[in-house]
C-alpha cells in the first residue's frame, strides 16, 4: 500500500510574503496499484506539456536511444509525438519499478519545476 500526495504550487506575486510559493491544490490518495500510480505521475507530465520531465528524469530525453532501442528520432533533433510517447512510457516504467522498492515510511519525491509553478508528486510506502 502506498500514500500518494500531489501538490501544485504557484509563485507568490507579493514580495512581502516570506514564502516564494503557495499551495494551489493538494491531492492525496492511497493505492496498492503501482501501475495506476505511475500513470498518475505521467499524467502530471502530459498536462504540463510536451517534453516535461520530473527533476532527475531529464536523461529520459538525452538517452532516448538507450530507453527506446530500435526507435529512430527525427534527424533534425526535434521530438516527435512518438518520441514523446516512448519517453513517457519509459518514465512510467521506471516509476512503476521503483515503487515496490519503497520500505515503510520511505518516499520517492518527484518534482516538476516550471517558470511560474512547480508540482511535487510524493509516493510513500505504507
Amino acid at each position: 500500500m502506498y500514500a500518494v500526495s500531489i501538490g501544485e504550487y504557484v509563485k507568490v506575486k507579493n514580495p512581502t510574503t516570506g514564502k516564494a510559493y503557495r499551495c494551489k491544490k493538494r491531492t492525496k490518495y492511497v493505492s496498492s496499484d503501482e501501475h495506476a500510480i505511475a500513470e498518475s505521475a505521467v499524467d502530471v507530465l502530459r498536462q504540463a506539456g510536451k517534453g516535461m520531465r520530473f527533476s532527475g528524469m531529464e536523461e529520459f530525453g538525452s538517452a532516448h536511444d538507450y530507453w527506446n532501442d530500435g526507435h529512430e528520432c527525427p534527424e533534425d533533433g526535434s521530438v516527435s509525438d512518438e518520441c514523446e510517447r516512448l519517453e513517457l512510457e519509459a518514465c512510467a516504467d521506471w516509476i512503476e519499478k521503483r515503487i515496490p522498492n519503497l520500505r515503510k515510511d520511505e518516499s520517492e519525491e518527484l518534482h516538476l519545476g516550471l517558470p511560474e509553478s512547480f508540482t511535487s508528486f510524493s509516493i510513500t510506502g505504507k
